[in-house]
């Protein structure tokens, strides 16, 4: 069987089967997915700094959705089931759903603090409920 040695920057040195070989790679764009996506690099909407002060002053892509999804919810309500058609009801059902899953994980995630304050007063009672350990 044949077998290399691997040195890689962020791993320890490790015996591998040569059969099994994965190196790590990093594509163009395959970074981390937590990163702020800049409106340059979308679809052009005429105004790079209209999308930027829009995101920055008056909502996210997110709450713009949200609050787009419930219109929608809210409208449908009014309207006859049959009047959507087959693709409809489908898109209505998948738009439900996410909304649902969002709802979800929403509840999963404490709330952030208002203000300075509030901020200060969460982080000690968390040192308090969680005290550091003495490094060994």
């Amino acid at each position: 069987m044949l077998r290399r040695t691997i040195t890689h920057p962020t791993a320890r040195e490790t015996n591998v089967t040569w059969l099994n070989f994965n190196p790590e790679v990093h594509w163009p764009f395959s970074g981390s997915v937590t990163q702020d996506i800049h409106p340059s690099l979308l679809a052009k909407s005429g105004s790079d700094e209209i999308e930027v002060r829009t995101l920055r002053e008056v909502a996210s892509y997110g709450r713009q959705i949200g609050v787009l999804s419930d219109l929608v919810l809210a409208l449908v309500d009014h309207i006859k089931p049959e009047q959507l058609g087959e693709s409809g009801d489908h898109a209505l059902d998948q738009l439900r759903e996410m909304v649902e899953q969002i709802k979800l994980i929403k509840q999963d995630l404490p709330p952030l603090p208002d203000s300075y304050d509030a901020a200060q007063t969460m982080i000690k009672a968390l040192q308090k409920k969680f005290p550091k350990r003495k490094s060994t």
